[in-house]
């Protein structure tokens, strides 16, 4: 099933700060669970936090996203701004730091940990009561509700997940030069979930 704004809601505030970020990016951009881990700080620059989607990045000139830095997008940023020497927005400190040695920066959170975190605070949260096992949403779906949300709210949804059509494989030829970037505004109003 999908997330409904309560339960997404109480999810995001039974979790710990690292997670409300990635679940803050996720809703507001519309991003794929590894697209928000690999969101960096240095990849903010002239106005834009520019991501390349890795699913569909050999596809589709729709994965090239530079996000507006809106005042919404300036707010999801600034809590993941804190004391961590960390490139990555969504960042944590590891329980063990030398299981940390295969890692790209010891601060990076997995896919695996996220899903797994993510899992623990939707259940400490006890939303979805009377849902089963295989009903319950996950963390990608919290780019379904963003799509919801935006095309509600009367936006191009498609443009801001960067969803691509079939006949897009232009992209197989490029080089990053090469790439059209598309441009998008990220400002939903989520501060009924974040909030």
């Amino acid at each position: 099933k999908r997330h409904t704004q309560e339960g997404l809601k109480a999810i995001r505030d039974a979790s710990p700060q690292w997670l409300k970020n990635a679940i803050d990016l996720a809703l507001l951009t519309a991003s794929r669970r590894g697209d928000v881990l690999e969101m960096r700080f240095d990849k903010i620059e002239d106005g834009f936090l520019s991501v390349i989607q890795e699913k569909t990045s050999e596809d589709t000139d729709t994965a090239w996203i530079k996000y507006e830095l809106t005042p919404e997008l300036l707010k999801v940023i600034e809590p993941c701004r804190d004391a961590r020497d960390s490139p990555f927005l969504v960042h944590r400190k590891p329980e063990r730091m030398h299981a940390t040695e295969h890692k790209e920066h010891w601060s990076k959170v997995e896919r695996r940990y996220l899903t797994r975190a993510f899992k623990e605070a939707r259940e400490a949260a006890g939303c979805y009561e009377g849902w089963s096992k295989a009903e319950m949403p996950g963390f990608h779906e919290v780019r379904a509700a963003s799509v919801k949300l935006y095309t509600r709210s009367g936006q191009d949804a498609q443009k801001i997940a960067g969803h691509a059509t079939p006949e897009m494989t232009k992209n197989y030829l490029r080089d990053e030069e090469d790439v059209t970037w598309t441009k998008v505004s990220p400002n939903l109003d989520i501060t009924k979930i974040t909030e």
